[in-house]
């Protein structure tokens, strides 16, 4: 890695100085700063040695420093701190609105941004298990620069419960736990993936219910995972998940609760019992001024490095805001946001440890920037400077079991901040980003930029066959396009191209082809897919259970195409009910409306129900 991106013409100019003035020969010594060190701040030299901390020595001179030559860069007017440990990333959500539909994946970008930014860690807390474990897996082998990850997979959650309301197709972003009795399957599947955490989600869903997980499936999953050497971590939106999640040993929080207060009793006893919350306060905050119109980054030309102009775009676009910009949303955000600071701070007034996680991916809630926002926003909760700063480095490490990350002492990686000023001081300092050392290999920031459409791969991927994971169009092997599901599969310009019973879909960011994917055969009119999800019609006799939506026939499709079970999205983006034109299954047109034949389409007996007068 250490080819790779190394910076080159920064505003510091390094030199070298005789070997009694540094550290060693080959070492980097920063000198003249501020230095955090994930505990404390003063004057310090730290000394860089391969890719880990050599020596952080406090004090006006470089006294203890050992001698040996080295590169020397002058830091003073800066401040060196540990590269920072996001503690709750989607690494496949793009920020944009919940409307906002964009096919390309878009991982490398958010990979981009957050070493911009200098977060040198991360967990990923819920996207499709086979792509964000084979990024993990690149990333360990080196075969990509990008923050060390750690990641948890799919989310355990009862059928129908948030946020896999309607079923989780192609099956590997949620597994539904509906009984004790489902967690030993659970964990066959997951376990061979070797997750860093097991995420479950305690949400009933306020004013809007839904299925909760059980006492004993808590229990049961608590076990499962300890048994196996892997940490929970609890979704939790009330008080009462978190008693829940206590009663089955569960220490470990995503998010301060929105819906309600809670009690300094219960602060106290999460503290008693060594409690870690990841209050995810700028997710409630980048939501609420994105529905306020008062996400200002979005002015700001600079943002362009660090998020794609598609995401820009529709977080400006009022036809992607309208649902959330009703005046009851707008009041639900804020009494979430609201609540979700005063939980804060009852929970550090009583002496829970607090860790810093954003909940990147979330409107407004951009990969790597909005970190900086978390910390700013405990600060103005009352959190003091340097405690902000430990749950973003020290108190995030020792979350993640891993005491070489989130500090600058000796032996630990050289994962290394700099930034212009005191953060101490001013928070807003971290925005002000020098330099970024990543396994102690300065990196060129100016490369990362969004625009400038570096690659992070140390050697492009090519050959994948059938059914392996593609993270880009160009890792499949000859005849094989990436899918949209990010698996290889034959490469397609129409349906004829591939076998009876799979369909040939389309990737804007795929330049090879459509992809033939296999339907899993699901019956049109019986509509018997699990958990809610819609049975529709791909075409060439191809038929998938896949997410539905609200819309029913003469309604309009969701931001991804889908419809209510029993309807499918037209060309129009408008729902239309499934007929049978022989009349044999299924319910008749509503009056008014006839049923056009799609047969030779869908190759099955199948039509759509529209206007007498629609062609």
């Amino acid at each position: 890695m250490s080819t790779w991106l190394i910076g080159c013409g920064v505003p510091e100019n390094p030199s070298t100085r005789s070997a009694t003035e540094v550290g060693c020969a080959g070492c980097t010594v920063l000198k003249g700063g501020v230095v955090f060190d994930g505990t404390r701040a003063a004057r310090a030299t730290v000394v860089i040695e391969g890719d880990r901390v050599k020596q952080v020595v406090f004090g006006d001179a470089e006294l203890g420093v050992e001698a040996g030559g080295g590169e020397v860069v002058d830091v003073s007017g800066k401040t060196v701190l540990p590269g920072l440990i996001d503690l709750h990333v989607h690494s496949l959500h793009v920020a944009g609105p919940y409307a906002y539909y964009d096919d390309d994946l878009h991982l490398e970008d958010h990979t981009k941004a957050m070493l911009r930014a200098g977060v040198t860690s991360y967990l990923d807390l819920g996207s499709s298990q086979h792509v964000i474990f084979e990024q993990r897996a690149r990333i360990n082998a080196g075969d990509v620069l990008a923050p060390q990850l750690f990641a948890a997979g799919p989310l355990l959650t009862p059928t129908g419960g948030h946020p896999c309301y309607h079923g989780s197709p192609p099956g590997d972003f949620c597994i539904f736990i509906d009984s004790p009795a489902d967690v030993t399957e659970a964990f066959e599947a997951l376990l061979p993936r070797a997750p860093d955490f097991v995420k479950i989600v305690l949400e009933s869903g306020g004013a809007q219910r839904l299925p909760h997980l059980s006492q004993p499936s808590v229990a049961a999953i608590k076990e499962a995972a300890a048994s196996a050497g892997v940490r929970v971590i609890a979704h939790i939106a009330s008080a009462a998940d978190i008693e829940m999640a206590l009663d089955a040993g569960v220490t470990l929080f995503a998010h301060a609760p929105d819906e309600d207060p809670i009690s300094p009793e219960l602060a106290g006893r999460m503290a008693a019992a060594g409690a870690v919350v990841v209050p995810t306060l700028a997710m409630k905050d980048g939501l609420y001024r994105t529905v306020n119109g008062t996400l200002t980054e979005l002015d700001d030309p600079a943002l362009a490095d660090d998020v794609p102009a598609g995401v820009i775009a529709a977080l400006r676009d009022p036809s992607m805001l309208e649902e959330l910009r009703t005046s009851r949303y707008r009041a639900l955000v804020k009494a979430w946001r609201e609540q979700g600071i005063a939980n804060l701070i009852t929970c550090y007034q009583a002496g829970v440890t607090i860790a810093a996680g954003s909940d990147a991916g979330n409107p407004g809630v951009f990969h790597g920037l909005s970190l900086r926002r978390e910390i700013a926003l405990l600060v103005e909760a009352g959190m003091p400077p340097i405690e902000a700063l430990a749950a973003a480095t020290r108190r995030a490490a020792d979350v993640l079991g891993r005491p070489d990350l989130g500090r600058l002492e000796r032996g630990t990686l050289a994962d290394v901040l700099v930034v212009d000023g005191d953060p101490l001081a001013d928070v807003r300092a971290l925005e002000r980003v020098s330099r970024v050392y990543k396994s102690g290999v300065l990196l060129d920031r100016e490369a990362l930029a969004l625009p400038r459409k570096t690659s992070l791969a140390r050697e492009p991927r090519t050959g994948a066959g059938p059914g392996e994971t593609c993270l880009a169009a160009s890792e499949c092997a000859p005849a094989q396009s990436c899918s949209p599901a990010q698996l290889c599969a034959a490469t397609c310009s129409a349906a004829s191209d591939c076998a009876p019973g799979s369909a040939c879909f389309f990737d804007g960011g795929s330049f090879t082809g459509g992809a033939c994917i296999h339907g899993d055969g699901c019956d049109l009119f019986a509509q018997a897919c699990d958990n809610g999800a819609a049975c529709v019609f791909w075409g060439n006799g191809s038929t998938s259970c896949w997410y539905a939506g609200a819309g029913s026939d003469g309604q309009p499709c969701d931001a991804s195409f889908a419809c209510a079970p029993g309807s499918i999205c037209d060309p129009s983006n408008t729902c239309r009910a499934l007929c049978d034109p022989r009349g044999e299954r299924g319910a008749p047109c509503p009056s008014g409306e006839r049923c056009v034949d799609h047969t030779a389409l869908a190759a099955l007996p199948v039509g759509t129900c529209e206007p007498a007068g629609h062609r």
